[in-house]
């Protein structure tokens, strides 16, 4: 057994590490393929972002006094590495099944390796525009219980798919501000989504939405309590999401409430969104923040709106830009600034999100299979399964987030 799985081990290393690791680095998003990588040398990021111009520059006359000293000011940003994961199992009788067949084997492999790398790759992009904290959705109605499963309806159902694994946090009382997890609602399994209604069904009978409070009562946050992945609540990037959202108190160690500077530029569409608006934006970026904005990703709506502007007023296309992971931007002029524009799914459906590509990092290591005296795949206690983790850490910083744009009502007027 252990020559057979050491030939699973080779493949695995040899044939998929190497795709995989560049997959994950690109695929998950137009953004993650733009920005720079930089290898992670410490638990703890840290980087000093100018705020501001030198303030030493004046203008005087003869046998006057030079201008007083002005060095550049910078902030302290620091930010601690996350761990990310993609796990890969095969069972020790898909194992031996396939033992006698490379092909066979190498099939079975590629099925598994396939499906844990679209997991990886779909929480990875959700991550990228996520604050943090990991919260898929809000709980909003009770849970109904059954002998094997519970349904409850949620507040938006865009960060839910089958098959995810959830960490179901209630309030425990009507002034609760802090979701409390119960053994029971941990790792529950989502088997179905009724996405009309936002009705979510998971893979556990437990008490999941409302604990200790009355029929109609709700909590100071609104909800009866909110989902995130599997072990992952305040655990996951730094994504974009800590930069656009008003409601998140610091980003990087600094407090956004007293540094304004820090703070993206807003522009309201109003529903017209329009190159006009964008031109604003960007405009506003470049004048006010030195910031150059060479990407725009807009939610659904807003999207779809764009394209209806740009048919109707025959908006010529610089270009199209295809990313690797499949997507297809527009390349447009924006003044004299060529900027890309792209649908991405977990920007607010109705918000546009521009950003300086060149300001963005992610500080991480390769991503490599964690081994134990060489062996990559484990057998997993009390089961007959065996186990390899490809892993990194690290995490997203931007050296100037009040460079980044949102505009927000971008929808159609009535949609």
């Amino acid at each position: 057994m252990s020559q057979i799985l050491t030939q699973v081990e080779a493949i695995l290393k040899d044939k998929y590490q190497p795709a995989l690791s560049n997959q994950i680095s690109t695929n998950p998003s137009p953004f993650l393929e733009k920005i720079k990588r930089v290898p992670l040398t410490n638990n703890t990021i840290k980087c000093a972002a100018p705020i501001g111009l030198n303030g030493g520059f004046g203008f005087g006359a003869e046998g006057e006094s030079t201008p007083a000293s002005g060095a550049q000011r910078y902030a302290e940003f620091t930010l601690d590495a996350v761990d990310m994961y993609v796990d890969i199992q095969i069972s020790n009788k898909t194992v031996q099944l396939a033992s006698s067949n490379a092909a066979a084997m190498i099939n079975a492999l590629d099925s598994e390796v396939q499906g844990s790398y679209r997991s990886a790759e779909w929480n990875l992009s959700r991550a990228l525009f996520g604050d943090g904290r990991g919260i898929l959705t809000s709980l909003i109605s009770a849970t109904t219980n059954r002998s094997t499963y519970s349904t409850f309806v949620v507040s938006d159902v865009s960060k839910l798919m089958e098959g995810l694994r959830v960490d179901i946090y209630s309030y425990a009382g009507a002034t609760a501000t802090e979701g409390t997890l119960l053994d029971v609602n941990k790792g529950a399994r989502i088997i179905a989504i009724d996405r009309a209604v936002r009705l979510v069904t998971v893979d556990s009978p437990s008490v999941s939405a409302r604990t200790a409070l009355d029929e109609d009562g709700v909590t100071p946050m609104g909800t009866y309590g909110f989902l995130t992945v599997q072990n992952s609540y305040k655990r996951e990037l730094c994504g974009l999401g800590a930069i656009y959202d008003s409601e998140t108190p610091t980003l990087y160690g600094v407090n956004k409430r007293d540094n304004p500077w820090i703070r993206p530029i807003e522009i309201d569409a109003q529903n017209e969104l329009s190159d006009r608006v964008l031109y604003k934006a960007i405009k506003e970026a470049k004048d006010y923040k030195g910031s150059k904005i060479d990407l725009v990703m807009m939610g659904d709506e807003a999207f779809a709106a764009y394209q209806d502007y740009m048919r109707s007023n025959n908006v010529v296309v610089a270009d199209k830009q295809r990313f690797v992971g499949g997507a297809v931007g527009y390349k447009v002029l924006c003044g004299a600034q060529e900027t890309v524009i792209v649908n991405e799914r977990f920007v607010p459906t109705d918000e546009a999100w521009g950003v300086d590509t060149s300001a963005f990092l992610l500080e991480a290591t390769p991503w490599e299979f964690m081994a134990k005296d060489g062996a990559v795949f484990l057998p997993m206690p009390g089961t007959s399964v065996y186990r390899a983790l490809l892993t990194s850490y690290g995490n997203l910083l931007c050296t100037n987030p009040g460079g980044c744009v949102r505009i927000t009502n971008c929808s159609l007027l009535g949609e």
